[in-house]
């Protein structure tokens, strides 16, 4: 597992976030475990990606990530595509550490699947952004641009975004004639 340098280079700031986790070392990903690795490519935003469960043990190891990267002041995305579970104490851990980034100009994006996408979407969460595929997350806290896959909001003084159809409805079949 790879961390921000600024923790390896702390120790009991890394010992401080981890205390409150149960076998954090030997958890298994394939069995339901916790990992999280983290990319920091030079210039781009840094990665954090979440493989296995993301619940109230293991939430503040990624709290504790988000932390470093708002001291930084750089923009970041989390991978959620691997997490098996991700609970409502993952949740308030992406909406502080959002906020916190839009504050400094910076943004935080999510890479999920559709479920997890629409529930992130409807749950007030502004300052983060949610993408279906990792690079559009990438993309989108790289450049401060969002591309074409981002779920629109509405916001005071902007229209509604169109209406999309009921989950489960069946697209129309286009008409050969």
């Amino acid at each position: 597992m790879v961390y921000l340098r600024s923790v390896i280079d702390s120790p009991q700031h890394l010992r401080l976030a981890l205390s409150q986790t149960a076998f954090f070392d030997q958890a298994d990903p394939d069995e339901g475990g916790f990992a999280l690795e983290v990319d920091e490519p030079v210039g781009g935003p840094i990665v954090l990606r979440v493989s296995g469960d993301l619940d109230a043990v293991t939430a503040p190891i990624l709290a504790a990530c988000l932390d470093e990267v708002v001291l930084r002041g750089r923009c970041a995305v989390v991978d959620l595509l691997p997490a098996g579970f991700v609970g409502c104490a993952a949740l308030a851990v992406l909406a502080d550490a959002g906020t916190r980034l839009r504050e400094q100009r910076s943004r935080l994006t999510v890479a999920a699947f559709g479920p997890l996408r629409h529930i992130l979407d409807h749950a007030g969460l502004d300052a983060v952004q949610c993408f279906g595929t990792l690079t559009d997350a990438f993309t989108a806290a790289h450049t401060g641009s969002a591309s074409v896959v981002e779920l629109v909001r509405p916001r005071p003084g902007r229209p509604a975004a169109p209406r999309r159809r009921p989950f489960g409805a069946r697209r129309p079949t286009p008409s050969v004639g």
